[in-house]
């Protein structure tokens, strides 16, 4: 996409903000749930160390009974889902088995004869849509494979080594999750997305969806879908409801009952270990929890779609977490023990006035400091230009009007607003930290990327500005030292390093 495109659409009015509050607004007690479990649960996520939370919303009886989106981020932001796109992946390969366009025991080169490699291996040629459902294709993981930039990343993957049996043991590839996607796109003609947008998102009225691409156009199936978390609720309901949405079967309830059963485990597992949520069981693209009988679409970094049908009962977690489940521990500690009865309880007026005001005051954290300092009275509008650097900035500005203006090495500018106390909210040009190296990719993204950002003068010569990327998943901190002519910028990945820069101060 042309970066002048680009540039028309985000000065554009943020358009069409996708729809929120479609699902049925209740309260925790109508619903059978103490709201001091509720409020108990929201607390302790918010208090998870190193974490930012994004989004949660919990429902009972198909009626969203309490949602957080700490500030900045708000309920019509969408949020990448990392692996948690795998769920809706499955779902695709599902409706598509429904309507015969393929089955789960087709062989996966019988769709790509184009593609096979010059050797076969017996394990390659046995490899169905079954195995690549449960993660146990055969094929050893190569994450590599999805930075390739110009391969033809179907051919990379069927030339790689199928040492194992098919269907025998799990080895989590989102690779082959692309290849669902790949497969899905063969037998339909359309992307995986527009498939889906016809078939499960149209009936479900999710109107806000997109999805990265490879660099031969096809859905990346493995991770990269964009949607709100009011999508996460419904994508709950629906794996609760087996397949049924509003009395209509979208997904056959065969298929899901196999989905979301526990069909594989990792092959080191033993019946006497300590259950976990990491050690239940696989499905077709789902997780089994350690809670009974409850399911989960799973993303890197804390995405989660949570489905206990048991009780009626579905949680969307969203934010940056940087390992474990800690935060499904706060469901399972917290919430589920407050789960007192299928009809509702006796009235909690005050804690419930607790809760909605704990909901509209949720916060991340904003830089800490003052205003203003003498040095930063003298920076105002100095144009700091960066060594190389990872981020691609050739420049850097604080401006008058309370801008950090970045200019990208292709030219580009993007003037982020950072309030003093508060965020303020920017559409983008360019694009947010990724954990990913797929740059090119992000542009078949939608591209109405916001920051939010917030300043501070930590010291007299030392500015710290946060942005929040809000319709995305990451942050930066960018710490200006004025004494060293030095800036270290820190994304908020897990295993992303501090970089600092040295920068020669001009006046504009």
């Amino acid at each position: 996409m042309k970066r002048q495109l680009i540039l028309l659409i985000a000065l554009l009015p943020l358009l069409l903000a996708a729809q929120v509050g479609d699902l049925p607004r209740s309260t925790p007690a109508q619903e059978g749930i103490s709201t001091r479990a509720v409020i108990d649960m929201m607390d302790s996520l918010m208090a998870l160390p190193n974490c930012d939370i994004h989004h949660v919303m919990v429902l009972r009886h198909g009626k969203v009974v309490a949602e957080l989106h700490p500030s900045p981020f708000r309920a019509e932001d969408a949020h990448t889902l990392y692996s948690a796109s795998k769920t809706f992946t499955s779902l695709a390969v599902g409706i598509a088995i429904d309507e015969n366009l393929l089955r789960l025991d087709d062989r996966v080169l019988t769709f790509f004869p184009d593609k096979r490699p010059d050797s076969i291996s017996d394990n390659l040629a046995a490899m169905t849509v079954r195995d690549l459902l449960m993660m146990a294709a055969g094929i050893k993981p190569d994450w590599r494979l999805r930075d390739l930039e110009k391969a033809d990343w179907i051919e990379c993957w069927l030339a790689k080594p199928c040492d194992e049996a098919p269907g025998q043991h799990f080895q989590y590839d989102s690779m082959s999750t692309f290849m669902l996607s790949a497969i899905v796109q063969r037998v339909t003609g359309r992307t995986l997305l527009d498939y889906l947008n016809q078939k499960l998102f149209g009936p479900m009225h999710i109107l806000q969806a997109d999805w990265e691409m490879s660099p031969d156009g096809i859905n990346t199936g493995g991770w990269g879908l964009r949607v709100q978390a009011e999508t996460m609720a419904k994508l709950g309901l629906l794996l609760m409801n087996k397949g049924s949405w509003h009395g209509r079967q979208l997904v056959s309830a065969d298929y899901m009952e196999e989905a979301c059963s526990p069909l594989i485990y990792y092959k080191d597992r033993k019946d006497t270990d300590v259950p976990t949520d990491g050690n239940q069981g696989y499905g077709f693209q789902t997780w089994r929890c350690k809670w009974p009988g409850a399911i989960r679409a799973d993303g890197a970094f804390g995405q989660y779609s949570v489905a206990v049908p048991e009780q009626e009962l579905v949680v969307v977690i969203l934010g940056m977490i940087p390992n474990g489940h800690p935060e499904l521990a706060c469901i399972w500690n917290q919430l589920m023990p407050g789960i007192k009865s299928d009809g509702p309880l006796q009235p909690e007026n005050k804690l419930q006035k607790r809760l909605d005001r704990l909901c509209a005051t949720a916060a991340l954290p904003l830089p800490k400091g003052k205003p203003q300092t003498a040095q930063g009275n003298q920076i105002l509008d100095m144009v700091m230009q960066l060594d190389s650097n990872q981020h691609d900035y050739k420049k850097l500005a604080i401006t008058h009007d309370g801008s950090l203006l970045i200019t990208y090495n292709d030219g580009f500018q993007d003037p982020l607003g950072c309030g003093y106390g508060q965020w303020r909210y920017t559409g983008m040009i360019g694009f947010p930290p990724y954990s990913i190296n797929a740059v090119n990719r992000m542009r078949d993204l939608k591209h109405d990327f916001v920051a939010a950002a917030a300043y501070a003068w930590t010291s007299p010569t030392t500015l710290e500005v946060k942005v929040h990327y809000v319709n995305w998943i990451s942050s930066t901190t960018f710490t200006f030292d004025f004494g060293k002519d030095e800036v270290t910028m820190c994304d908020n990945f897990p295993g992303s390093e501090p970089e600092t820069v040295h920068f020669v101060g001009l006046r504009m």
